[in-house]
C-alpha cells in the first residue's frame, strides 16, 4: 500500500560503501514544521526529502450524498470530460490549435507515443476546454501558491502574500485572457496510447516552481531514491493527486526542496473480451489521460539570493543578485532536454546536451 511505501522511505538507510562515499552532512538545521495543505501527516515529509509528495482530497460523508465533492476534484473531472471530447475530435479540428513554434502552447502529436495540448492562455484555448481550464487553473494555482507560503515559512521566509517564495507567483496563478496576459506558467493536458507496457515519458524534472500531476489511470511514477522508481498513481484510492518541486524552487530554496524525478508509464494490459474491432479492422484502442499543471516563477521577478538566505537555508552555492526570474529559468533550461518534442529533435537536444556535460530531461 501506499502507506507502506511511505513507511519504507521514512526509514530507509542507505547502507555505507567504502567504493562508494555518502555525500558531505548537511549540517543546516532542519525545516521550521509548517503543514502542506491536503497532505496527510505521513507524506508531509516527501517533499523536502524526494521532491514529490501527494495531494489527498476530503471526500463527502457516504450518508449525505448531497454534499458536493471537493472543488478541485469537480475541476479535474470537468476537465477530463472536456478534454477527451476534444481528443476524440477529428485531426483537422484539432490542428485548427497546432503547436505554435517556440511557444509551448498548442496541440501536438508524437505518433504511437502521445498527443498533448499546452494552455497558456483563454485566447488560444479551444471552446470546449474553456471554462473548465479556467476554473481548474485558478484552483490549482491558489492551492500552489498556498503551498509556497507553507514551504516559505519551513523555510525562516516570509509567507504573507507577495512575500518570501509567493513573490514569485504574480499573475501566474491566474489564466489569462489575452495574449497580453500570457504568464510563463501553463497547463497542459496529455493522451498517451497503447496497450503495451512501455515507459512513455522518459525520466525528467520540471523546470518551474511547482507541478501538479492528476491521472485517470495510473502510470506516474516518482523517483524514491534507494527504492528506485515508485508507482504511486497504483496505490492512490480516492481522489489523490501528485505534485512535484521543480528545478527553479530547488534553487530558489537553496536545496531544502530538492527537483522531483518522475516519469510515466504503461503497465501494459490484455484488452477486454469485450473489446470489439473498430469498423476499419483496428483493435480499440486505450488511453492514459493526465492534467499536468505547471507553476513557473513570474518571468520579471528580480532574484536575489541574499533576500533568500536564512540559518535553515544557509548561504547559496552559487549566489546571484540582479537577475530576473526569467533569465534563472532560461539558463536551467539550457541544461536539459524536451521530452515532449518528435524523436529527431528529441534525440539531437540530447546529443547537444552531453555534449556539454549537462544534465537530462524535462518536461
Amino acid at each position: 500500500t501506499l502507506s507502506n511505501l511511505i513507511s519504507r522511505l521514512r526509514s530507509k538507510r542507505k547502507p555505507k560503501s567504502k567504493s562508494h562515499p555518502q555525500p558531505p552532512l548537511d549540517t543546516r538545521p532542519p525545516l521550521i514544521p509548517s503543514p502542506l495543505p491536503l497532505v496527510l501527516p505521513h507524506h508531509q515529509h516527501l517533499l523536502s526529502t524526494h521532491g514529490w509528495t501527494t495531494i489527498t482530497l476530503p471526500q463527502p460523508s457516504t450518508h449525505d450524498p448531497s454534499i458536493p465533492a471537493h472543488p478541485l476534484q469537480s475541476a479535474y473531472e470537468a476537465l477530463f470530460a472536456a478534454a477527451q471530447n476534444f481528443f476524440d475530435s477529428p485531426t483537422a479540428e484539432k490542428e485548427k490549435w497546432k503547436h505554435r513554434l517556440g511557444s509551448e502552447e498548442g496541440w501536438s502529436k508524437i505518433p504511437g507515443e502521445k498527443e498533448f495540448i499546452t494552455l497558456r492562455t483563454l485566447a488560444y484555448t479551444p471552446e470546449c476546454l474553456r471554462d473548465p481550464a479556467e476554473r481548474y487553473w485558478g484552483l490549482m494555482g491558489e492551492y500552489l501558491e498556498g503551498t509556497l507560503g507553507r514551504i516559505s515559512a519551513s523555510l525562516g521566509l516570509p509567507a504573507g502574500e507577495g512575500e518570501g517564495l509567493r513573490k514569485f507567483v504574480g499573475p501566474c496563478a491566474r489564466m489569462g485572457a489575452t495574449e497580453a496576459e500570457k504568464t510563463a506558467t501553463m497547463l497542459r493536458i496529455f493522451r498517451y496510447e497503447g496497450w503495451d507496457a512501455k515507459v512513455v515519458a522518459e525520466p525528467h524534472a520540471d523546470l518551474g516552481l511547482l507541478s501538479a500531476v492528476v491521472g485517470d489511470v495510473p502510470g506516474l511514477e516518482v523517483w524514491g531514491g534507494a527504492d528506485g522508481w515508485v508507482d504511486i498513481e497504483r496505490g492512490y484510492t480516492g481522489a489523490q493527486a501528485t505534485y512535484t518541486v521543480g528545478r527553479t524552487l530547488e534553487r530558489l530554496s537553496a536545496g531544502r526542496y530538492p527537483a522531483g524525478g518522475h516519469r510515466v508509464v504503461s503497465y501494459g494490459a490484455t484488452p477486454p473480451s469485450s473489446c470489439q474491432p473498430t469498423a476499419g479492422g483496428e483493435e480499440e484502442k486505450r488511453y492514459r489521460h493526465s492534467i499536468v499543471f505547471v507553476l513557473r516563477a513570474h518571468e520579471p521577478v528580480v532574484v536575489n539570493s541574499a533576500e533568500l538566505e536564512t540559518a535553515v537555508t544557509g548561504p547559496w552555492a552559487e549566489p546571484v543578485s540582479g537577475v530576473t526570474a526569467g533569465k534563472m529559468y532560461e539558463e536551467i533550461r539550457g541544461k536539459h532536454f524536451n521530452i515532449n518534442i518528435g524523436h529527431e529533435e528529441r534525440e539531437k537536444q540530447r546529443r547537444n546536451v552531453r555534449g556539454k556535460g549537462k544534465a537530462g530531461g524535462v518536461g
